[in-house]
């Protein structure tokens, strides 16, 4: 049975610092997408080879209660945090952060891209954490393209790369803390691919810069659709004449109380408050970027 589309969104344009986003979760449509709070989708930005330049913590900000997960299409970034660790990964790459009971990170296009200059694409997830992680100490991974498991689709349709969670025995390297799932799809042109989805999951999908077809309805260019629970299947088609890129994420409903505020998630107006105590008293730490 096919997943009926509950709504569609195109977002909401902001800048971030010299880069185009749009902002697509959380919305007034919805707050929550399994444990996937938020969503930022970063447009595509040509950059021009340019004279380095070494992160200065100008866009170094806390975080508390979440895990981000940022993913490329294409571009290079560089991380670093406060608590020492540091990776730069590329296309098809992702950067992913448990902040557990606090963090400061950074996260900027790396030293190489600059020089080099080139096409910066990509999102970011925030993954809510249960509350019993929340409390944890941070983590952090550097996920090369090759590091993520992907499968060639039947009749030549395409490729399947499991970011997060499991798809046919195919596990991601990056750690769930509930039921949760990401999928990027190339669908190939003219190609078509019924995907099977958990009866009890909450899902969505999103097109980024192509259109194609979802339950026979052409949707895309920036567009999210989350899907109504009911049903185990999504069938996509692609009628272009180039391969389609189509990011498919959900998971299990998040039943614990959500208090968001700035670069916090927590269970309670308490728990923000703390949170931004302890911020504001330094025990997030600092970060050394070095030489």
């Amino acid at each position: 049975m096919l997943k009926k589309i509950a709504f569609a969104y195109h977002g909401t344009h902001a800048a971030v610092g010299d880069l185009q986003v749009k902002r697509m979760l959380p919305n007034r449509y919805m707050q929550t997408v399994g444990p996937f709070f938020f969503l930022d989708y970063l447009l595509p930005n040509m950059s021009k080879p340019k004279p380095a330049v070494a992160p200065t913590g100008d866009f170094a900000h806390p975080h508390r209660g979440i895990a981000t997960f940022t993913y490329l299409f294409n571009g290079e970034i560089s991380h670093y945090d406060s608590r020492g660790n540091r990776g730069t990964v590329s296309d098809g790459g992702a950067q992913w952060m448990k902040a557990g009971n606090g963090i400061i990170h950074d996260e900027n296009p790396s030293i190489r891209f600059q020089e080099a200059g080139g096409l910066m694409h990509g999102m970011q997830f925030w993954i809510n954490l249960p509350a019993i992680n929340k409390a944890e100490l941070p983590e952090y991974l550097a996920v090369q393209v090759q590091d993520f498991p992907s499968i060639t689709l039947a009749n030549d349709a395409g490729q399947l790369k499991v970011l997060i969670g499991t798809y046919h025995e195919q596990i991601s390297p990056i750690k769930r803390f509930s039921g949760q799932f990401n999928y990027h799809v190339k669908l190939n042109p003219g190609a078509n691919f019924k995907l099977p989805v958990d009866k009890q999951f909450e899902s969505a999908l999103f097109i980024s810069d192509t259109t194609i077809e979802v339950n026979g309805a052409i949707h895309g260019n920036g567009e999210l659709l989350v899907f109504e629970i009911e049903g185990d299947e999504i069938n996509l088609f692609n009628p272009g004449n180039r391969p389609a890129d189509i990011i498919i994420f959900g998971g299990e409903g998040y039943t614990e109380p959500i208090i968001a505020e700035g670069p916090f998630v927590m269970n309670s107006a308490s728990e923000i408050a703390d949170a931004y105590r302890d911020y504001n008293n330094g025990k997030y730490g600092t970060i050394d970027y070095g030489s």
